[in-house]
């Protein structure tokens, strides 16, 4: 092969790997795959609520379902691609989807970010690692949080998402209170499985210790159903 000829050939390999780099990321480095965006696409999920107040003996449970569809991006003030998250909540199986708020998600070469209730916050930091770390509310005023990425760590239904990953949100335990909070993640579905536990125990002299709840919430949210509309 000519000298000519090997130059042009290198080149040509370049320019097709840079083109192939970002898919590349995508699928097996940076894990971007763990936020898909697409238009279209849709996720429904199961919410079980149990709510406990200091005017009732027994709390209360309550079960919905959520859909997000995802639609069409659009570009925004800064230029970054976004997409509306369309939430749809009905009260029973049966029901019609009703609209209840429009969200917004986007991504970023080093981390995902989702905008509720008009509150940007960092989900996934890129490239995910185990014991990774970043402040989830940095695009935020609210108080600085560590949120911690571990991958593998039992939930249920684990079994039909291999190589999901857990984002630790907040783990704070003591004799008066406890607030967990956990999103789990899995490779081309995006959220799975979130916790969001917040109790406030007796602190009275004869049951502080005890680990009854005195008022507080626990809301579990587990996908049922996913694909591209």
């Amino acid at each position: 092969m000519k000298k000519s000829n090997v130059l042009w050939y290198g080149l040509l390999v370049l320019v097709m790997a840079a083109c192939q780099a970002p898919d590349a990321v995508n699928q097996e480095g940076a894990g971007y795959t763990y936020f898909p965006l697409e238009a279209g696409r849709f996720t429904e999920y199961e919410v079980n609520e149990i709510r406990y107040t200091v005017t009732s003996p027994t709390p209360k449970s309550t079960t919905y379902y959520l859909k997000e569809v995802c639609g069409q991006p659009y570009s925004g003030l800064t230029g970054v691609e976004q997409f509306p998250i369309e939430r749809y909540k009905k009260g029973t199986l049966e029901a019609n989807w009703v609209l209840d708020s429009v969200w917004t998600a986007y991504r970023l070469p080093d981390r995902a970010v989702r905008i509720e209730n008009n509150t940007a916050f960092v989900k996934l930091a890129f490239p995910l690692v185990e014991e990774g770390t970043w402040n989830g509310n940095l695009l935020n005023t609210q108080p600085e949080e560590a949120y911690k990425v571990h991958f593998e760590v039992p939930f249920p239904a684990q079994s039909d998402f291999p190589g999901s990953l857990t984002v630790v949100q907040r783990q704070d335990s003591s004799i008066v209170s406890l607030y967990k909070r956990h999103e789990v993640y899995a490779p081309g579905v995006g959220l799975v499985y979130k916790e969001d536990t917040a109790w406030e125990y007796c602190q009275e002299p004869a049951c502080i210790g005890s680990g009854k709840i005195d008022t507080g919430t626990r809301r579990i949210i587990k996908i049922t159903k996913h694909g591209v509309e």
